[in-house]
């Protein structure tokens, strides 16, 4: 057991020393529980001990002699693997070999009898556990707030609470609020009766990272640092970091492990930012041993159907991303509610993240089979976005049983949508600019400041979102972009006529790193804007589209084909260089 246990430690060293490296040192992202220092070696000791125990039983059982060399050659070659299988410069197959080798050679040392290298093993394993242990555990305490200012002054004793949820991947076309025909939104709805509801939100980017930084910000996408591999940067505030220095109570909840995590830097200004869980799965997976691919598939990650094609192929390295324990609606809800029961004396403003409509669409039940006794992909995104509506009924309730409902602003949007195959095959997200991804929901509730059970039929800039929100607060602060909540902004009768740098809603997105999709951003980045008429996009290769998109919702008639539209598309494309922003190359 004390060999297990050390070698256990050996193999948390060299994979939290890889993480150290990538994350703290490269500036990359490693997609890592900040809790992976300690959970890692605890994890790697269980399935080492357990390893030793089948061993040395199974030995037994054959009536064979049980040695220290036998044990100690299969941990200390497993240890190899487990620490040299996730660099991916290395063949994988020659990890293996190479790992059976440093086995073998370590059981003849024992053989020999050389007590040194036994004691210099077990002590070093032991001291790096119990190192990371205690660092780990030491850490965590203090890890919220690390990016947050000082907490300001009081505010004003009337100053309101907000509360900004983003449900993940969800377009607005799949919401019965905006016509669908499944109903997936009923308690959406009934929140919409006495709300604001915004029938065309554009969102400025097709995916998580770039489309969060931007409604925290203001900035539009081109303005911001956040790429695939490159989190926020620190030329601008965060909407949460003018909230805390005006005196606000800031917890975020987040379920998007990947590209809303800690290491996005969307963490800034939060006191509390709760993303990887903390529990015994999420033990259990921080191994580079659990991330293998035929332990992947024999868990059905990633949509999987085949959970033997791993196996069948004996392929052992799994992505870059790990898996981890996905949370579901309802643990972000309970965290949220736990959190703001204990909020006393300020207001609070809280971001809540949803992930339940994101691939592989696998709601728990009953919401996967709401719809369909056998599924599909498109009945399972369904079930996500009843799952996630229902914990809205949930959250609201309880919300208006503790009496601070109506004294906070409430938004319900999303990042970006999903594509099902439409436009010649289009699925999943971040690889094109149609409404399928940019048009997503919005419905805002403050009764003190906005009226109840209203469409607003003009197009809205999700980039607005952060100034509207301070501005709703009544923060002497402001923020870039325009507040879209004003009196006179809603009564204004929709614009007509050329387009205007003041009137367009910018989206755009850098060439796309999602290898397994197709769609025109493989092929460079994409820039759209949409006014209260015409959607108009930018592919690679000066490739035009424009969608009258009112009368055209599903973008089916390129307008930038017929002479009319030619020159229509013409004022859309050098408006574009007239915004102020880097272009995405």
């Amino acid at each position: 057991m004390l060999a297990a246990v050390a070698w256990g430690s050996l193999a948390a060293l060299g994979q939290c020393a890889k993480v150290f490296r990538r994350y703290y040192l490269n500036g990359e992202f490693a997609w890592t529980s900040r809790d992976f220092f300690w959970m890692s070696p605890l994890a790697n000791s269980l399935y080492f001990v357990l390893v030793a125990v089948v061993v040395w039983g199974t030995a037994r059982a054959l009536k064979g002699k049980v040695g220290e060399p036998l044990v100690g050659g299969v941990l200390a070659g497993l240890c190899t693997f487990a620490v040299l299988l996730p660099f991916g410069g290395i063949n994988q197959y020659a990890v293996l070999v190479l790992a059976i080798g440093v086995g073998v050679q370590y059981a003849r040392l024992l053989r020999r009898g050389i007590p040194r290298m036994r004691r210099l093993v077990h002590a070093g394993g032991i001291a790096a556990g119990a190192l990371l242990l205690l660092g780990g555990a030491a850490e965590r305490p203090t890890r919220n707030g690390r990016n947050a200012p000082p907490l300001g002054n009081p505010p004003v004793a009337d100053a309101p609470n907000v509360l900004l949820i983003i449900w993940d991947t969800v377009r607005a076309a799949n919401l019965s609020l905006y016509g669908y025909g499944r109903k997936t939104t009923p308690e959406l709805q009934s929140l919409a009766a006495s709300s604001m509801t915004f029938d065309w939100a554009i969102s400025p980017a097709p995916w998580t990272l770039p489309s969060h930084c931007s409604m925290f910000t203001g900035l539009h996408p081109g303005e911001h640092s956040c790429r695939w591999d490159d989190p926020l940067g620190r030329n601008s505030a965060t909407v949460a970091e003018v909230f805390t220095r005006n005196g606000y109570r800031t917890g975020a909840f987040v379920a998007n492990h990947f590209y809303a995590s800690h290491e996005t830097g969307l963490d800034r200004g939060f006191e509390v930012y709760e993303d990887f869980a903390v529990t015994l799965q999420q033990v259990l997976l921080s191994s580079s041993l659990a991330q293998m691919a035929i332990v992947r598939d024999a868990l059905g990650d990633d949509n999987t159907t085949d959970r033997t094609g791993a196996l069948r192929r004996f392929e052992l390295r799994g992505s870059p991303k790990p898996l981890v324990h996905r949370k579901v609606a309802a643990t972000v809800t309970d965290d949220f509610l736990s959190w703001q029961e204990q909020q006393t004396g300020r207001p609070w403003f809280a971001f809540l993240n949803y992930f339940d409509a994101h691939d592989p669409y696998d709601p728990p039940p009953p919401w996967k089979t709401r719809f369909s006794a056998e599924p599909d992909r498109m009945a399972s995104y369904d079930g996500g976005i009843a799952y996630m509506d229902a914990e809205l009924g949930r959250l609201v309730q309880a919300l208006t049983e503790r009496g601070v409902l109506d004294r906070t602003i409430v938004v319900v949007t999303s990042d970006h949508g999903e594509m099902f195959g439409e436009h010649g095959g289009i699925v999943s997200h971040g690889n094109a600019l149609y409404f399928e991804l940019t048009r997503v929901p919005l419905v805002m509730r403050y009764p003190p400041a906005l009226p109840a059970g209203i469409r607003v039929a003009r197009q809205v800039p999700l980039r607005d979102l952060a100034r509207t929100l301070v501005d709703l607060a009544g923060l002497p602060d402001t923020m870039p972009g325009h507040n879209f909540a004003t009196a006179e902004w809603r009564s204004a009768p929709l614009p007509v006529g050329p387009p205007t740098r003041d009137r367009v809603a910018l989206s755009e997105t850098e060439k796309t790193k999602q290898f397994w999709t197709k769609g025109p951003a493989a092929e460079g980045p994409l820039h759209a804007l949409t006014d209260d008429t015409y959607h108009y996009i930018l592919n690679p290769g000066n490739r035009e589209e424009l969608f009258a998109y009112r009368s055209d919702p599903g973008e089916a008639m390129n307008l930038a084909t017929t002479p009319e539209g030619s020159a229509l598309a013409t004022a859309y494309r050098e408006l574009l260089p007239t915004i102020p922003r880097r272009l995405l190359k």
